[in-house]
């Protein structure tokens, strides 16, 4: 089978990192995911901590929009200019990273990964789940109350979908954005990941 880069987008408890895990073993290509944080901060030389804090997340996308549309005439308050440059300047250095990563097959989670790489030939996938399987997995994982799980979900998909609308132009989670789509609550990890080897090897054969 020709080995591909592949992006991975994923819900909050979906299991989506366990599917892309399991899927790298089985194409016996490299999974990348928090490890881009660790190769930016070499590469550029910044902190992992201040990567960390904008990680998947926008800091405020109307001062954003403000900022890059008239600087020299906003009185934007310092701490937040340097928010919104910092926040931009992590998009820019993690967007190198794994334009770098994907000169090979890999599989890459979340950043934006499958707008980063859309001039280039890759399989775009989204993993969800059923909203009461995000919250068991979460609230087990997180050891924390399913109440505070739901809450921990919702956020998340907030905040990841204004991550990717204001860095991309499509729609975090609509399925016009990816290849294929599949829930783990009907398949679960190890059927997610033989429709998704099935998926790969058709398009192969489509592609060639």
């Amino acid at each position: 089978m020709k080995k591909h880069v592949i992006t991975v987008s994923r819900e909050l408890g979906s299991g989506g990192n366990k599917v892309a895990r399991e899927l790298s073993k089985r194409l016996n290509i490299p999974y990348y995911d928090r490890d881009i944080l660790n190769k930016t901060a070499q590469d550029f030389g910044i902190s992992r901590d201040r990567l960390e804090r904008y990680d998947e997340k926008k800091s405020n996308s109307f001062l954003y929009s403000l900022a890059t549309a008239r600087l020299d005439t906003m009185a934007i308050p310092s701490f937040q200019l340097n928010d919104i440059v910092l926040d931009d300047r992590a998009f820019m250095f993690t967007s190198e990273t794994i334009k770098k990563l994907a000169d090979s097959p890999c599989i890459i989670v979340g950043r934006c990964a499958d707008y980063v790489l859309r001039e280039r030939n890759i399989v775009k996938v989204f993993i969800c789940a059923d909203i009461d399987d995000r919250v068991k997995n979460v609230s087990e994982s997180l050891e924390m109350s399913e109440k505070n799980a739901l809450k921990l979900i919702q956020k998340t998909d907030k905040r990841r979908a204004s991550y990717y609308n204001s860095f991309t132009d499509g729609d975090w989670g609509k399925s016009s954005n990816y290849h294929i789509s599949v829930n783990t609550s009907i398949l679960g990890i190890d059927g997610s990941v033989d429709v998704l080897q099935r998926f790969i090897e058709l398009y192969n054969e489509k592609i060639n």
